[in-house]
């Protein structure tokens, strides 16, 4: 009788503890949320599963900016150690359409952070990732078939000099362009 008892209880400890963990992970992160006119960051968990994550933001404010996406519909997943979110070019171009003015606040950053910027056809999610937890996120992500761009900042400061320095051999000019077309 003890030990079918030790047995029983043993087995359900065992589920207890290893159940939530087999489901989903969770990781504590912030996420940039609208805030009127403005953008905030907000204490947030996300949370792993085998084919979706999620955002879920603490404060019941932002609630209705939680997210629920699938790992096969994201179409970027762009990581950057930065002031701010650092963007691939198509990734950018697309968050400006979706985001507009949320992004000024970030330009007057200064503490170097990391961020995942992930988006589907529809939707996109800006997070700050902790120092203790990124390498875990960005293995997370990759694990589950997504592919993670390292983007850094010099590589756009790299790409506008390139831009200039092609600009200047070809001796065109953003004027020059402009007043062919008149």
């Amino acid at each position: 009788m003890k030990r079918r008892l030790l047995t029983a209880f043993i087995t359900i400890t065992i589920l207890m503890v290893t159940t939530p963990f087999a489901l989903a992970t969770d990781y504590k992160i912030k996420v940039v949320v609208p805030d009127g006119k403005k953008s905030k960051e907000a204490d947030a968990v996300l949370r792993i599963s085998k084919e979706t994550f999620e955002v879920l933001i603490e404060k019941e404010k932002f609630e209705a900016n939680n997210k629920k996406l699938a790992f096969s519909d994201l179409k970027t997943a762009d990581y950057s150690y930065s002031k701010k979110p650092v963007l691939s070019t198509g990734g950018a171009i697309a968050t400006a359409i979706l985001v507009g003015v949320f992004v000024l606040p970030f330009l007057f950053m200064k503490k170097k952070n990391h961020w995942l910027t992930v988006q589907t056809e529809d939707q996109f999610a800006v997070m700050k990732l902790d120092k203790n937890n990124f390498r875990a996120i960005i293995a997370e992500f990759e694990t589950h078939g997504v592919e993670v761009k390292e983007v850094f900042e010099e590589d756009k400061k790299d790409k506008d000099k390139n831009d200039k320095d092609v600009k200047m051999k070809t001796g065109t000019s953003d004027d020059d362009t402009d007043s062919d077309t008149r």
